[in-house]
Protein backbone atom coordinates (compact mmCIF):
# COMPACT_ATOMS: atom_id res chain seq x y z
CA UNK A 1 0.00 0.00 0.00
CA UNK A 2 3.09 2.27 -0.09
CA UNK A 3 3.23 2.96 -3.82
CA UNK A 4 -0.01 4.96 -4.07
CA UNK A 5 -0.77 8.41 -2.70
CA UNK A 6 -3.82 8.36 -0.45
CA UNK A 7 -6.12 11.27 0.32
CA UNK A 8 -8.80 11.16 3.01
CA UNK A 9 -11.54 13.74 2.56
CA UNK A 10 -13.62 14.89 5.51
CA UNK A 11 -15.09 12.41 7.92
CA UNK A 12 -15.43 12.09 11.68
CA UNK A 13 -13.25 10.44 14.33
CA UNK A 14 -13.27 7.20 12.37
CA UNK A 15 -11.38 8.78 9.48
CA UNK A 16 -9.00 10.54 11.85
CA UNK A 17 -8.10 7.09 13.19
CA UNK A 18 -8.02 5.72 9.64
CA UNK A 19 -5.40 8.32 8.67
CA UNK A 20 -3.30 7.21 11.65
CA UNK A 21 -3.51 3.59 10.49
CA UNK A 22 -2.30 4.50 7.00
CA UNK A 23 0.51 6.61 8.45
CA UNK A 24 1.51 3.80 10.80
CA UNK A 25 1.88 1.46 7.84
CA UNK A 26 4.16 3.93 6.09
CA UNK A 27 1.65 4.94 3.41
CA UNK A 28 1.81 8.27 1.60
CA UNK A 29 -1.28 9.72 3.27
CA UNK A 30 -2.74 13.23 3.46
CA UNK A 31 -6.11 14.74 4.31
CA UNK A 32 -8.40 17.48 3.12
CA UNK A 33 -11.21 18.91 5.22
CA UNK A 34 -9.53 18.23 8.57
CA UNK A 35 -8.15 21.68 9.34
CA UNK A 36 -9.82 21.66 12.78
CA UNK A 37 -7.74 18.75 14.05
CA UNK A 38 -4.10 17.68 13.93
CA UNK A 39 -2.95 14.18 12.98
CA UNK A 40 0.73 13.55 13.68
CA UNK A 41 2.81 13.15 10.51
CA UNK A 42 -0.26 13.51 8.28
CA UNK A 43 -0.45 16.80 6.32
CA UNK A 44 -3.79 18.44 5.66
CA UNK A 45 -4.26 20.31 2.37
CA UNK A 46 -6.04 23.65 2.44
CA UNK A 47 -6.53 23.63 -1.33
CA UNK A 48 -8.95 21.04 -2.73
CA UNK A 49 -7.35 21.24 -6.17
CA UNK A 50 -3.87 20.63 -4.75
CA UNK A 51 -5.11 17.76 -2.61
CA UNK A 52 -6.66 15.97 -5.58
CA UNK A 53 -3.68 16.66 -7.84
CA UNK A 54 -1.34 14.95 -5.37
CA UNK A 55 -3.41 11.82 -4.82
CA UNK A 56 -4.11 8.52 -6.54
CA UNK A 57 -6.69 7.00 -4.22
CA UNK A 58 -9.34 9.21 -2.61
CA UNK A 59 -11.17 7.94 0.47
CA UNK A 60 -14.44 9.48 1.60
CA UNK A 61 -16.26 9.20 4.93
CA UNK A 62 -19.19 7.16 6.14
CA UNK A 63 -21.85 8.30 5.71
CA UNK A 64 -20.48 10.07 2.64
CA UNK A 65 -22.85 13.03 2.75
CA UNK A 66 -24.50 15.29 5.26
CA UNK A 67 -27.43 17.54 4.39
CA UNK A 68 -27.60 15.65 1.06
CA UNK A 69 -25.28 17.96 -0.91
CA UNK A 70 -22.29 18.24 1.39
CA UNK A 71 -19.57 15.73 2.24
CA UNK A 72 -19.63 14.64 5.86
CA UNK A 73 -16.74 16.60 7.42
CA UNK A 74 -16.78 17.01 11.20
CA UNK A 75 -13.36 18.65 11.34
CA UNK A 76 -13.59 21.02 8.39
CA UNK A 77 -14.09 24.74 8.93
CA UNK A 78 -15.79 25.01 5.52
CA UNK A 79 -18.46 22.96 3.79
CA UNK A 80 -17.25 20.55 1.12
CA UNK A 81 -19.73 20.25 -1.71
CA UNK A 82 -20.10 16.73 -3.10
CA UNK A 83 -20.37 18.08 -6.65
CA UNK A 84 -17.02 19.80 -6.32
CA UNK A 85 -15.38 16.45 -5.67
CA UNK A 86 -17.05 14.62 -8.55
CA UNK A 87 -16.50 17.47 -11.01
CA UNK A 88 -12.77 17.76 -10.19
CA UNK A 89 -11.82 14.16 -9.47
CA UNK A 90 -11.03 12.89 -12.94
CA UNK A 91 -11.24 9.30 -14.15
CA UNK A 92 -7.61 8.41 -13.41
CA UNK A 93 -8.14 8.14 -9.66
CA UNK A 94 -9.86 5.57 -7.47
CA UNK A 95 -12.69 6.82 -5.29
CA UNK A 96 -13.57 4.81 -2.18
CA UNK A 97 -16.38 5.96 0.11
CA UNK A 98 -19.05 4.79 2.53
CA UNK A 99 -22.85 4.78 2.33
CA UNK A 100 -23.31 7.03 -0.70
CA UNK A 101 -26.73 8.66 -1.12
CA UNK A 102 -28.80 8.92 -4.29
CA UNK A 103 -27.79 12.53 -4.92
CA UNK A 104 -24.11 11.64 -5.01
CA UNK A 105 -24.82 8.54 -7.07
CA UNK A 106 -26.36 10.87 -9.62
CA UNK A 107 -23.27 13.07 -9.56
CA UNK A 108 -21.02 10.08 -10.14
CA UNK A 109 -23.08 9.14 -13.18
CA UNK A 110 -23.16 12.74 -14.42
CA UNK A 111 -19.37 13.11 -14.32
CA UNK A 112 -18.56 9.52 -15.26
CA UNK A 113 -16.83 8.74 -11.96
CA UNK A 114 -16.55 5.14 -10.79
CA UNK A 115 -16.45 4.49 -7.05
CA UNK A 116 -16.45 1.65 -4.57
CA UNK A 117 -18.69 1.79 -1.49
CA UNK A 118 -17.08 -0.03 1.44
CA UNK A 119 -20.35 0.14 3.36
CA UNK A 120 -21.75 -2.49 1.00
CA UNK A 121 -19.07 -5.03 1.92
CA UNK A 122 -20.68 -7.89 3.84
CA UNK A 123 -17.68 -8.45 6.09
CA UNK A 124 -17.54 -4.77 7.00
CA UNK A 125 -21.24 -4.65 7.81
CA UNK A 126 -20.97 -7.66 10.11
CA UNK A 127 -18.02 -6.20 12.02
CA UNK A 128 -19.69 -2.80 12.21
CA UNK A 129 -22.59 -4.28 14.14
CA UNK A 130 -20.29 -4.82 17.14
CA UNK A 131 -19.80 -1.12 18.08
CA UNK A 132 -23.41 -0.44 17.09
CA UNK A 133 -24.67 -3.06 19.53
CA UNK A 134 -22.29 -1.94 22.27
CA UNK A 135 -23.31 1.68 21.74
CA UNK A 136 -26.95 0.70 21.96
CA UNK A 137 -26.33 -1.04 25.28
CA UNK A 138 -24.64 2.09 26.61
CA UNK A 139 -27.66 4.20 25.70
CA UNK A 140 -30.09 1.73 27.25
CA UNK A 141 -28.14 1.64 30.51
CA UNK A 142 -27.83 5.43 30.73
CA UNK A 143 -31.36 6.30 29.65
CA UNK A 144 -33.33 3.89 31.86
CA UNK A 145 -33.91 3.78 35.61
CA UNK A 146 -34.09 0.00 35.87
CA UNK A 147 -31.58 -2.73 35.15
CA UNK A 148 -31.63 -4.44 31.79
CA UNK A 149 -31.82 -7.66 33.78
CA UNK A 150 -35.51 -8.53 33.95
CA UNK A 151 -36.58 -5.76 31.56
CA UNK A 152 -39.03 -6.66 28.84
CA UNK A 153 -37.30 -5.65 25.63
CA UNK A 154 -38.64 -5.84 22.08
CA UNK A 155 -36.34 -5.72 19.08
CA UNK A 156 -37.92 -4.92 15.73
CA UNK A 157 -36.03 -6.76 13.01
CA UNK A 158 -33.71 -9.76 13.02
CA UNK A 159 -30.92 -8.61 10.75
CA UNK A 160 -27.27 -8.25 11.71
CA UNK A 161 -27.85 -5.74 14.49
CA UNK A 162 -30.95 -7.48 15.80
CA UNK A 163 -29.17 -10.82 16.02
CA UNK A 164 -26.09 -9.54 17.85
CA UNK A 165 -27.92 -7.13 20.13
CA UNK A 166 -30.46 -9.79 21.15
CA UNK A 167 -27.62 -12.09 22.23
CA UNK A 168 -26.05 -9.33 24.32
CA UNK A 169 -29.36 -8.51 25.98
CA UNK A 170 -30.17 -12.15 26.64
CA UNK A 171 -26.77 -12.60 28.29
CA UNK A 172 -27.59 -9.66 30.58
CA UNK A 173 -30.79 -11.34 31.71
CA UNK A 174 -33.29 -9.27 29.75
CA UNK A 175 -36.58 -10.82 28.63
CA UNK A 176 -35.98 -10.49 24.90
CA UNK A 177 -38.78 -10.41 22.34
CA UNK A 178 -38.00 -10.13 18.63
CA UNK A 179 -40.27 -9.18 15.76
CA UNK A 180 -39.42 -10.82 12.44
CA UNK A 181 -41.11 -11.46 9.12
CA UNK A 182 -39.49 -14.63 7.80
CA UNK A 183 -40.64 -17.97 9.15
CA UNK A 184 -37.02 -19.15 9.30
CA UNK A 185 -36.07 -16.16 11.47
CA UNK A 186 -38.98 -16.80 13.80
CA UNK A 187 -37.83 -20.39 14.16
CA UNK A 188 -34.24 -19.34 14.90
CA UNK A 189 -35.42 -16.84 17.51
CA UNK A 190 -37.38 -19.57 19.25
CA UNK A 191 -34.41 -21.93 19.06
CA UNK A 192 -32.28 -19.26 20.73
CA UNK A 193 -34.76 -19.22 23.65
CA UNK A 194 -36.22 -15.81 22.92
CA UNK A 195 -39.81 -14.82 22.19
CA UNK A 196 -40.53 -14.73 18.45
CA UNK A 197 -43.25 -12.29 17.36
CA UNK A 198 -44.67 -12.25 13.82
CA UNK A 199 -45.33 -8.75 12.49
CA UNK A 200 -49.09 -9.23 12.51
CA UNK A 201 -48.99 -9.98 16.25
CA UNK A 202 -46.89 -6.92 17.12
CA UNK A 203 -49.81 -4.80 18.45
CA UNK A 204 -50.52 -7.42 21.12
CA UNK A 205 -47.07 -6.99 22.68
CA UNK A 206 -46.18 -3.32 22.38
CA UNK A 207 -47.97 -2.29 25.56
CA UNK A 208 -46.04 -4.81 27.65
CA UNK A 209 -42.56 -3.60 26.72
CA UNK A 210 -40.20 -1.52 28.84
CA UNK A 211 -37.83 -0.93 25.94
CA UNK A 212 -38.44 -1.06 22.18
CA UNK A 213 -35.49 -1.12 19.80
CA UNK A 214 -36.06 -0.58 16.10
CA UNK A 215 -33.52 -1.76 13.54
CA UNK A 216 -35.81 -1.70 10.49
CA UNK A 217 -35.53 1.25 8.04
CA UNK A 218 -39.31 1.49 7.62
CA UNK A 219 -42.06 3.29 9.53
CA UNK A 220 -43.12 0.59 11.99
CA UNK A 221 -43.76 2.76 15.03
CA UNK A 222 -46.33 5.14 13.56
CA UNK A 223 -49.00 6.96 15.54
CA UNK A 224 -51.27 3.90 15.64
CA UNK A 225 -48.52 1.70 17.06
CA UNK A 226 -47.28 4.40 19.44
CA UNK A 227 -50.75 4.67 20.96
CA UNK A 228 -50.18 1.12 22.22
CA UNK A 229 -46.80 1.87 23.85
CA UNK A 230 -46.48 2.59 27.59
CA UNK A 231 -45.70 6.24 28.30
CA UNK A 232 -42.70 5.33 30.45
CA UNK A 233 -41.23 3.00 27.84
CA UNK A 234 -37.99 3.87 26.04
CA UNK A 235 -37.76 3.67 22.25
CA UNK A 236 -34.31 3.38 20.73
CA UNK A 237 -34.27 3.65 16.94
CA UNK A 238 -31.09 2.38 15.27
CA UNK A 239 -32.36 2.51 11.69
CA UNK A 240 -30.82 4.84 9.14
CA UNK A 241 -32.50 8.20 8.53
CA UNK A 242 -35.35 8.93 8.76
CA UNK A 243 -35.72 5.93 11.09
CA UNK A 244 -38.77 3.83 11.76
CA UNK A 245 -40.45 5.93 14.45
CA UNK A 246 -42.81 8.88 14.33
CA UNK A 247 -40.65 10.95 16.67
CA UNK A 248 -42.94 13.99 16.68
CA UNK A 249 -45.92 11.90 17.75
CA UNK A 250 -43.84 10.08 20.37
CA UNK A 251 -42.84 13.45 21.82
CA UNK A 252 -46.47 14.58 21.96
CA UNK A 253 -47.33 11.37 23.81
CA UNK A 254 -44.53 11.94 26.30
CA UNK A 255 -42.65 8.82 25.18
CA UNK A 256 -38.87 9.06 25.18
CA UNK A 257 -37.66 8.14 21.70
CA UNK A 258 -33.99 8.33 20.73
CA UNK A 259 -32.72 8.13 17.16
CA UNK A 260 -29.14 6.89 17.54
CA UNK A 261 -27.14 7.09 14.32
CA UNK A 262 -23.43 6.71 13.64
CA UNK A 263 -22.78 4.81 16.86
CA UNK A 264 -19.55 3.14 15.66
CA UNK A 265 -17.95 6.55 15.13
CA UNK A 266 -19.16 7.83 18.49
CA UNK A 267 -18.43 4.92 20.82
CA UNK A 268 -15.59 3.00 19.16
CA UNK A 269 -13.95 5.12 16.47
CA UNK A 270 -10.65 3.25 16.65
CA UNK A 271 -12.23 -0.16 16.10
CA UNK A 272 -14.51 1.26 13.42
CA UNK A 273 -11.47 2.66 11.61
CA UNK A 274 -9.78 -0.73 11.76
CA UNK A 275 -12.81 -2.28 10.06
CA UNK A 276 -12.71 0.35 7.30
CA UNK A 277 -8.95 -0.05 6.86
CA UNK A 278 -9.16 -3.83 6.58
CA UNK A 279 -12.01 -3.61 4.11
CA UNK A 280 -10.18 -1.10 1.90
CA UNK A 281 -6.99 -3.20 1.95
CA UNK A 282 -8.98 -6.27 0.92
CA UNK A 283 -10.59 -4.35 -1.96
CA UNK A 284 -7.29 -2.91 -3.21
CA UNK A 285 -5.57 -6.30 -3.02
CA UNK A 286 -8.37 -7.86 -5.07
CA UNK A 287 -8.05 -4.99 -7.57
CA UNK A 288 -4.33 -5.58 -7.95
CA UNK A 289 -4.87 -9.30 -8.49
CA UNK A 290 -7.26 -8.46 -11.30
CA UNK A 291 -4.64 -6.17 -12.78
CA UNK A 292 -6.78 -3.07 -12.40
Amino acid sequence: MKSSRYLIIGGDDRLVELAKLFEGEGADIATYGMDMTVIKNVPNYLSFDEALENSDIVIGPIPFSKDVHKINSKYSSVDIEAEELFSKLGKDKKLILGAINNYSKGLAEKYGIEYWDYHNDEGYQILNTIPTAEGALSILINETKATLFGSRILILGYGRIGKLLSEYLKALGALVHIEARKDSDLSWITAERMKAIPLKELPHYLGEMDIIINTVPAMLLDSIMLDLVKQDALILDLASAPGGTDFDYASKKGIKAIHAQGLPGKVACKSAAEYIYGTIKKYLCADRQKGV
